[in-house]
């Protein structure tokens, strides 16, 4: 579901899909684009089509958009063998030319083009992939990604973000999580426990009286 809503109705979006991962499973905020800045991908000709790496290319050669570009395109060049609707397409799948490849498929002319689905996170040390399994393994021993975890499960069970006060208690979680292989279930019970979080110890009914 990820890679559909992260994508363009038409067309795969390796900047929004690399922001979820970098945002949501990272907790890194990606400023956005200061104003007047052209958003829009080059348009892609029969003649010359082009893949989405091509096409996101120039905002990695323009210092002002690279800040940001470099941090998630490379995640979401990761995932760009998946369609817009998050099927695993044809080796040559690429979005940005599908329509002229239809058109041309009615002329009976072939086009084809290969693409690079090499990702990496900017960041975290021997980071390439190429598979979301792949991708799964970096993020899961990333301790980044472990302290994100835990920050997202907070958020959601007290329905705010945390604050410098709520760090000695959310450090004890980690410390459990991690102390148990990071299973999910303990995550909870930690979480559950810790007294400083009296909205999820209402969630899970474990709030004394």
């Amino acid at each position: 579901m990820f890679l559909s809503l992260t994508s363009k109705p038409d067309e795969t979006s390796p900047t929004a899909r690399g922001l979820f991962v970098r945002e949501q499973l990272l907790c890194q905020h990606v400023p956005d684009p200061p104003p007047g800045v052209n958003t829009n991908l080059p348009d892609v000709t029969e003649d010359k089509p082009k893949t989405n790496r091509d096409r996101l290319a120039e905002h990695t050669s323009n210092e002002t958009c690279a800040r940001c570009h470099s941090l998630i395109d490379p995640i979401g060049f990761g995932f760009e063998k998946f369609d817009p609707t998050g099927k695993r397409g044809a080796r040559n799948w690429n979005s940005s030319f599908a329509k002229a490849k239809a058109r041309n498929a009615r002329r009976g002319k072939h086009l084809q083009i290969d693409l690079d689905t090499a990702g990496n996170v900017a960041g975290i040390p021997d980071s390439a992939f190429s598979s979301p399994k792949e991708l799964g393994s970096i993020l899961a021993r990333s301790e980044v990604c472990q302290e994100c975890i835990v920050k997202q499960y907070f958020r959601y069970v007290a329905g705010r973000t945390e604050t410098r006060a709520d760090w000695p208690a959310l450090r004890r979680v980690l410390s459990d999580f991690r102390a148990s292989h990071f299973r999910f279930r303990e995550l909870i019970i930690s979480m559950a426990l810790a007294r400083e979080f009296p909205a999820a110890q209402e969630l899970h009914g474990t709030n004394n009286h």
